[in-house]
């Protein structure tokens, strides 16, 4: 009868490479089911014309009141669907998962979950603008930072795929942080003045400005590629 030898102590067995892309998968396709159960919440918010509305004239008034809401849903949804193709194109290229991915993955899609709640409150009745663009900013540039770590947990662990096309990340990690660095600017806005929210239609100047942070990651990327070192250490 063959022998089986014991591993010995403290060795440590490779996990297969189908397995370790299996995890990476089911992160993946565990993250587009959050995702689409909260664009559906974020939908089924949208104010819509009751019994006490009549006529043209009467729909037409209606949603010009609440325009704010459907503004408000096109940002959260646009949101959402950013992160959802950073998410996306960054982990495609994840040959596996660690306790430390998969905790801040769940923190970002706590933060995609919870966007129906803040978009609500943000445009709610409630006399306070200044608390609820805060939470609402807050909540959406958090998700960001959270996606971000949860990739830098990849990049920390070996867990990029070889040859790694260091464009695709960079570009990827660089709309993310241009989602954060908007949304954050535009809180100490909000002291000042009820149109903080314009500060959002500089988004493209913002992506525009961080093009060196964009280059940056893709020589860190690139570098990861070449040498197989942990990212802290380029």
């Amino acid at each position: 009868m063959a022998e089986t030898t014991a591993p010995r102590p403290g060795a440590t067995q490779e996990e297969p490479e189908e397995a370790r892309h299996h995890s990476s998968e089911r992160l993946v396709f565990f993250s587009d089911a959050v995702i689409a159960i909260a664009i559906t919440l974020l939908a089924l918010e949208l104010p819509i014309p009751g019994e006490g509305v009549h006529g043209n004239a009467g729909v037409l008034r209606f949603l010009h009141e609440h325009l704010p809401e459907y503004l408000a849903f096109l940002v959260s949804f646009t949101t959402i669907a950013t992160h959802w193709m950073a998410h996306q194109r960054l982990f495609r290229y994840a040959t596996g998962t660690n306790g430390r991915v998969v905790r801040w993955n769940l923190v970002w899609l706590l933060m995609i979950v919870s966007m129906p709640f803040t978009t609500r409150l943000l445009t709610s009745e409630a006399d306070a603008f200044q608390v609820q663009f805060t939470i609402y900013a807050a909540a959406q540039a958090l998700a960001g930072l959270c996606l971000t770590v949860a990739f830098a947990g990849v990049l920390k662990s070996g867990l990029l795929r070889p040859r790694t096309p260091p464009a695709g990340v960079a570009d990827a990690l660089a709309w993310v942080t241009t989602m954060v660095v908007t949304f954050v600017l535009s809180i100490p806005v909000a002291l000042i003045t009820p149109w903080a929210s314009l500060c959002w239609v500089l988004f493209p100047l913002v992506r525009i400005a961080l093009r060196p942070v964009e280059r940056r990651i893709a020589d860190t990327v690139g570098a990861l590629n070449a040498t197989g070192r942990d990212i802290a250490s380029v």
